[in-house]
């Protein structure tokens, strides 16, 4: 007969074994989940997105661990560059084959590709996520599709060149024309131009800041930033900058603007207050695009093919990853929550 004793010890023993099968059966339901959804193709969460211009594709970085996970082909000489989160798609400027490849962001594939007889450089998608905005170089037109059936609604003449665009959350479009050193605004609710702005020598880069009071242009041959004040309507300071200011990029909370130099491989730092700028921080070779998002300032260097994260409170280097052939990145390319 056995004791109290090794009847109580052979029930904990079997309690326990039951314990650990469940917790066995758990893990394996856990496992089996994870797989699940790994394979359904959701990858859509703090990503970025690099258009690599000499080898015709894109890079997928995860902004948690700054790891490249996916590398997906598009068009001839990918250039511009716009995340619709609203969509669920990025959309991509091809250079050289006249088409505007859509990226989904859910899947990371290729789901669609728009055919534009022409040249996209930069893009935009309106704050509603009604249209899709391309600004075609060659043909001196800015093109409205709606969004998401992308069919072509509207060609809107502007000036020579037209390079960036960036539209505002109250229904205003601006573009900018490199061979006429202008900006011109774009009513989104007519589509016609209701104002233009002078500004230095080739404006290509643009961004508005946070609250949307200024409007900021790098201008690649001037070597500076012309800062238009759209609340005031008080005239255009212009700040100089490094030699070929490309992009333009903002701090977390709106006070300073991030301006790359092509150049000089540097980032010039305006303070937004003062109209100057406050510091020069040294990046890679050939700086093009950049983004700023939770804490960290993302640049890509074209010339040595990287994108380098810096800690936005002390320019230092957070990681460094390699990418394709000749990144570009002209325009916004982050997908945070």
């Amino acid at each position: 007969m056995k004791s109290l004793f090794e009847t109580k010890s052979n029930l904990t023993t079997n309690i326990n074994i039951i314990f650990w099968r469940l917790a066995s059966l758990g893990a394996h339901i856990l496992l089996f989940l994870i797989a699940t959804n790994a394979n359904s193709g959701t990858f859509e969460k703090n990503l970025a997105f690099v258009t690599n211009q000499g080898d015709d594709s894109v890079s997928v970085i995860t902004i948690d661990d700054f790891k490249v996970i996916k590398t997906i082909e598009v068009g001839r000489a990918p250039a511009g560059i716009v995340v619709d989160k609203k969509n669920h798609s990025v959309f991509i400027s091809n250079a050289q084959d006249e088409t505007i490849s859509v990226i989904d962001t859910k899947s990371l594939t290729v789901k669609n590709t728009l055919k534009i007889n022409g040249s996209a450089v930069g893009l935009d998608v309106s704050f509603n996520g009604r249209f899709l905005y391309a600004a075609d170089w060659f043909n001196n037109i800015l093109l409205v599709y709606s969004n998401p059936e992308l069919k072509l609604i509207k060609k809107i003449k502007v000036g020579k060149s037209p390079a960036g665009v960036i539209s505002s959350k109250n229904g205003l479009i601006y573009i900018a024309n490199r061979d006429d050193n202008t900006v011109l605004v774009v009513s989104e609710e007519s589509f016609e131009i209701v104002d233009k702005f002078e500004v230095g020598t080739h404006p290509f880069g643009l961004a508005l800041t946070p609250l949307e009071d200024k409007l900021l242009v790098a201008n690649v041959k001037s070597h500076d930033v012309s800062i238009i004040d759209l609340n005031k309507n008080s005239g255009i300071t212009r700040v100089k900058v490094g030699k070929r200011p490309y992009c333009i990029s903002f701090s977390s909370s709106g006070l300073m603007a991030y301006v790359t130099n092509q150049y000089e491989d540097s980032i010039s730092v305006i303070d937004l207050k003062k109209n100057r700028v406050v510091n020069t921080v040294p990046v890679g070779s050939f700086p093009e695009g950049i983004d700023t998002s939770n804490g960290y300032i993302f640049v890509t260097n074209w010339m040595d093919e990287e994108m380098m994260v810096l800690d936005e409170k002390t320019f230092d280097i957070v990681s460094l990853i390699e990418l394709g052939s000749n990144p570009r990145n002209f325009g916004s390319f982050l997908l945070t929550e």
